[in-house]
């Protein structure tokens, strides 16, 4: 993501992640006859197979909200699923299952996926005092659920999910036992979190061979899966990164942190720590390297979380009775990092001077300020306006209560057209929308009548009906536009 956009890209982008802010307007469950029932199901082993299918399916019931891909293959071929889910330029990436015996964190990471795309339906008001659109609609979270889905398989189906050819030497790895609960490393014996180029030629207890356990690799980078990692955290330039491990209910978070941001990032660390109830790892002088978290705070100097969840499991996974516990802790931590992360990126957007015309296509609160924590000024109607400045993803606009911010998110950006035909025939078959944003039409069924044609915006017709203002698409065979296109006014009228 870049630090400053063009006004010609902020407002391309606006129009990518608006469209969504419309049709999720309306939570689903009050679309349907019956509540979604959720996808997701904690209390089971959860493997590879579920983590794919459950993903499909949020990504198909969430199609406009939830962007399905994968940052590459494992050792063994397994996609290495990668979810987003938010429409903001500010990037908080997390992390699952980077060691395999963890899986109890893809769990997490799933059910906070589900529950953030609930939450941002309904409208819901969430942790901090903030509601799940206002932080989702400026923040992205990219989620890898299952970072190592090949240690995960074998250690949760052990020798029978693998080629026979090298079932010799896993349990050679595996110090000669064929069970491998205590597993892990990747299928190929490499530790993921040794394989980062932080500090990695002093990682201690490295081992000589490929293990179940610490075997950093011949390299940074070896492993297929940590090369994934390194490459799409370089392609995020995320705000904060979070990876998920368990057990202990403890909290890394520096890494040889340089001194002017010790105090920001110890400040995170102690409200996560504080929401969670973990306690923090203090700082060492002579830290063991090789970890994500150690190469993403040494490569950005910008926040990294290590969290270990659930209570002392030992060398197994953490039981599926501690999940409860578990998300009682967890389920509010995304909006904290949503809320940290924004600010971090909000940090570096200058205000520049914007002059255009443009119309407010959905009713926003006016702020003092471009925080969502300053005073609400004025509820901003739909209608046109004339922008003054640009800050991140904020408009300064004059109203008639005085200067205000708002979000772009439901911004369109003039010219506007006044056509020569003033007037449009429609009927019950003319396919209205609330917005030229939206993704879906109105539900809204129009009577045959004349409407009045407000304006022209890039084949779209804002059109004044009998039941209120809608956009309409274009009819191929329009009236060309005035030559003189009027300038916005400071209060929405249409």
């Amino acid at each position: 993501m870049s630090f400053h956009r063009s006004i010609h890209l902020v407002f391309t982008s606006v129009l990518f992640m608006s469209s969504l802010f419309f049709v999720l307007n309306k939570p689903v469950s009050a679309q349907t006859a019956q509540p979604l029932q959720p996808i997701i199901n904690p209390q089971q082993v959860y493997t590879y197979a579920t983590t794919t299918r459950d993903l499909k399916a949020l990504a198909a019931r969430y199609s406009d909200f939830i962007q399905l891909s994968s940052a590459g293959k494992s050792e063994y071929g397994r996609e290495l699923w990668t979810a987003d889910i938010g429409k903001g330029s500010a990037v908080i990436l997390l992390l699952g299952s980077h060691h395999a015996r963890e899986w109890i964190t893809t769990i997490n990471s799933m059910m906070l996926m589900e529950q953030m795309a609930q939450q941002y339906e309904q409208g819901a008001s969430v942790f901090g005092g903030y509601r799940a659109r206002d932080l989702l609609d400026r923040v992205t979270f990219r989620i890898v659920p299952m970072v190592n889905p090949d240690g995960v398989t074998l250690q949760q189906l052990g020798l029978s999910a693998f080629p026979a050819a090298v079932h010799p030497s896993l349990i050679q790895m595996n110090s000669g036992s064929s069970n491998f609960k205590r597993w892990k490393a990747n299928g190929k014996g490499i530790d993921l979190n040794r394989s980062y180029p932080a500090g990695w030629s002093d990682i201690h207890n490295p081992g000589n061979a490929p293990y179940y356990m610490n075997y950093k690799g011949l390299q940074p980078l070896q492993a297929k899966e940590a090369k994934a990692m390194y490459d799409l955290t370089l392609s995020t330039k995320p705000e904060i990164a979070v990876a998920y491990h368990s057990s202990g209910e403890i909290l890394y978070w520096n890494f040889k942190t340089k001194p002017q941001f010790f105090a920001r990032d110890q400040a995170i660390a102690n409200a996560y720590a504080s929401l969670t109830s973990y306690q923090l790892v203090q700082p060492k002088p002579h830290p063991s390297g090789g970890g994500f978290t150690d190469w993403f705070i040494t490569q950005f100097e910008r926040p990294g979380l290590t969290p270990e969840l659930g209570r002392s499991a030992g060398e197994t996974n953490v039981p599926l009775s501690e999940w409860n516990r578990i998300w009682g802790q967890q389920r509010n931590t995304v909006w904290l990092l949503a809320k940290e992360g924004y600010a971090l990126w909000m940090k570096r957007q200058a205000a520049s001077p914007l002059h255009v015309d443009i119309r407010v296509t959905a009713g926003e609160f006016g702020y003092m300020y471009p925080d969502l924590k300053s005073r609400i000024v004025t509820k901003v109607e739909p209608g046109r306006y004339t922008a003054s400045r640009l800050k991140g993803d904020w408009i300064e606009i004059q109203t008639i209560k005085g200067i205000v911010w708002i979000s772009a998110r439901s911004i369109i950006k003039g010219p506007f057209d006044v056509l020569e035909q003033s007037t449009i025939a429609i009927d019950a078959n003319t396919i209205a929308y609330v917005s030229p944003l939206a993704a879906l039409p109105s539900p809204i069924i129009l009577t045959d009548q004349t409407a009045t044609i407000v304006e022209r915006w890039q084949g779209w017709l804002l059109i004044q009906t009998n039941s209120g203002t809608y956009w309409i698409r274009e009819p191929k065979a329009a009236v060309p536009p005035t030559s003189v296109t009027p300038e916005a006014t400071t209060v929405g009228a249409a």
